[in-house]
């Protein structure tokens, strides 16, 4: 592990502050697809009695999905064209079976992975696959001193 000097990890701070920007920038955007998103499509979810096959009890909300019988069920099927549809009638353009709160929700994992990477390279220690509790502090930690180093620079 390296431990930078002061004046090190200040440029490093400073030098990811772009890396830090894109990470909340891409966090508000996801955040904001998936409200737009689930605004369209729990009318349509809500059309549909999808059955936990674990204790019987109906499913009340898309992500919990995984928990039908059978992902291949023609129910199942009808719902994510249903969704297809719908994305399209809200202007995603993206590949058919793709959702765009989705693709959003992953740019973020994919984004916060890049910064990560930029710490792995400074201390020396891979980051950029821890999980949980672990992970979410590092990011705060990378993010919190990005946006130090800018607060000092302003104010200098």
């Amino acid at each position: 592990m390296n431990t930078p000097t002061l004046a090190e990890f200040k440029r490093f701070s400073s030098d990811i502050a772009p890396a830090a920007r894109a990470v909340l920038m891409a966090r508000v955007y996801a955040e904001m697809e998936r409200e737009r998103v689930n605004a369209y499509i729990l009318p349509i979810f809500k059309g549909y009695n999808f059955i936990n096959r674990r204790d019987g009890v109906a499913i009340d909300k898309p992500e919990d999905l995984y928990m039908v019988d059978d992902l291949d069920d023609p129910l199942v099927r009808a719902f994510y064209a249903d969704c297809d549809d719908a994305h399209r009638a809200h202007g995603f353009t993206g590949p058919a079976g793709h959702c765009p709160a989705l693709r959003a929700e992953n740019m973020v994992i994919t984004v916060e992975r890049e910064l990560l990477k930029l710490g792995s390279s400074m201390f020396g220690v891979s980051l950029e696959d821890v999980y949980g509790e672990t992970r979410k502090k590092a990011l705060d930690l990378l993010i919190g001193a990005a946006f130090a180093s800018e607060k000092e620079a302003v104010s200098k």
